[in-house]
């Protein structure tokens, strides 16, 4: 009411005193009232996010065979979430020892053709030394020798490619089983059962157990104001009482898409509350 008062008294001013006031400026002096209450009282709302996450992701292309765990449930270090199709890895291992078998054929050759290369060039030699061989042809068969020499060098190169590409198939096939590299909770489950992934391609995302953070925006005024260590009592789901948190971090500038500045607080809750927090709770922080 002292708002409203103030208001109306503002607007009685701006008109001549003997001036009635109507419906209308009556009514737009108590809407701009409560949208300065609704300013001033209105909470920021936040969300509670883990400090660390980690995406569950495969190391080579192939295809999702088993999914085993769900939005929200506990995984321990070690334990098994995920599961790659083997029967690709398979014909991919198939594939690279028949190349690496092909590669190792093409060096045997080329060993050979070395050899024949330099009992030609040989015989070439003492040919010219009996005087029965002509110098160009000696020099024809020293070219050869160094071709062979430079086959045989791409042979070599080729067969240690095939065989690091036969190691990583076999890797693969024995790594079609993805692992939680930490205790934590899954947040996002991207992919299912079937689905063909790329390389590096999330199927899963956990977030580790550990220090909870509280992320919410401010306006620009608000985040020049708002110092680091700054103590706050927020109001989270689930959670009767006010937990405590303290600001470690205001952004330095405007976020582009939503023009206000992010600030991130840490909690610091009791331990049987902290047991009750879960990354993607809302909160709201006072103004």
């Amino acid at each position: 009411m002292k708002h409203l008062a103030l208001v109306l008294v503002a607007a009685c001013g701006s008109r001549d005193p003997g001036a009635p006031v109507g419906k209308r400026d009556a009514g737009s002096a108590i809407r701009a009232v409560v949208a300065a209450d609704a300013a001033v009282d209105s909470p920021y709302i936040g969300v509670i996010a883990a400090s660390e996450s980690v995406d569950i992701a495969p190391r080579f292309e192939g295809v999702v065979a088993k999914v085993s765990v769900r939005v929200g449930d506990q995984v321990t270090a070690g334990q098994i979430v995920a599961e790659m199709d083997p029967k690709s890895m398979q014909e991919e291992q198939r594939a690279a020892e028949a190349a690496l078998g092909a590669a190792q054929a093409a060096y045997r050759q080329a060993a050979v053709d070395l050899e024949d290369a330099k009992r030609k060039s040989a015989l070439e030699q003492h040919g010219v030394e009996q005087g029965v061989t002509a110098a160009t042809v000696l020099e024809e068969a020293k070219l050869a020798v160094k071709r062979s020499e430079a086959a045989l060098e791409k042979a070599r190169s080729t067969v240690a490619a095939e065989t690091s590409h036969l190691q990583t198939a076999r890797a693969h096939v024995t790594d079609t089983a993805l692992r939680a590299p930490a205790n934590g909770t899954v947040a996002m489950r991207f992919r299912d059962g079937g689905a063909t992934v790329a390389a590096g391609a999330p199927i899963l995302r956990i977030v580790e157990k550990g220090e909870l953070r509280l992320r919410f925006a401010v306006p620009p005024d608000r985040g020049r104001e708002l110092a680091v260590n700054t103590k706050l009592a927020v109001r989270i789901d689930t959670i009767a009482t006010p937990v405590p948190a303290i600001v470690r971090q205001v952004a330095p500038t405007i976020d582009p898409a939503s023009g206000m500045i992010i600030v991130e607080a840490e909690l610091a809750p009791e331990a049987a509350i902290a047991a009750q927090l879960r990354p993607g709770l809302a909160a709201w922080v006072p103004r």
